[in-house]
């Protein structure tokens, strides 16, 4: 049992890392693209990235303290948890980092429906909460998993209806025409 707890342990500490990891190059990112935009940020945004990363950094505050504690720990279920984290990290990562690359390719800012972005218009964040899930489930703790979940999700909700309204501005009748053909976020649901 006691090397049991340990792998266990190695592992979520592990996720950790990679947590801490993977928003450091988040932000880099963010960092990059804001440079190379002229200006002053949006008004457009109405903070909402701001409100995104609050929310972010609420989420794991809650979640990885919550998670070494035995309030919320799933205990049934061993190694499903870490295992199943890790493959929707790795698909989280894969969808996101497509659709990024997708953007890239863009010559001009033109309506991109291609790639990831044939079915889902907002690849990017279904991507990221992928990652969220992942390591909430990695942390095998239910409590952990809502924490990261639930305020990630509504920031990224409020984000998502603040860049339609901006995309359905500069795009008009194309944007809603593509908006009734595709999902916004998570096909069949969402």
């Amino acid at each position: 049992m006691q090397g049991m707890f340990s792998t266990d342990m190695n592992v979520k500490y592990l996720f950790i890392v990679f947590t801490y990891l993977w928003g450091g190059v988040e932000i880099y990112q963010q960092i990059r693209q804001r440079k190379g935009q002229r200006g002053a940020p949006s008004s457009r945004d109405q903070g909402s990235l701001i409100l995104l990363n609050v929310c972010i950094t609420l989420g794991y505050c809650i979640a990885v303290p919550i998670s070494f504690t035995p309030y919320g720990r799933l205990t049934w279920g061993q190694p499903l948890w870490p295992v199943a984290g890790l493959a929707f990290v790795v698909g989280g990562l894969w969808i996101r980092f497509s659709a990024m690359r997708t953007l890239e390719i863009q010559p001009q800012h033109r309506l991109v429906e291609t790639g990831v972005y044939r079915h889902v218009r907002h690849p990017g964040y279904l991507g990221q909460l992928f990652v969220f899930l992942g390591i909430g489930l990695a942390l095998a703790n239910w409590i952990s998993l809502l924490a990261l979940l639930v305020p990630i999700g509504t920031a990224f909700a409020h984000r998502i209806n603040v860049e339609e309204q901006v995309l359905r501005e500069h795009f008009a009748e194309a944007y809603d025409a593509y908006r009734r053909r595709s999902w916004r976020l998570i096909p069949g649901l969402y």
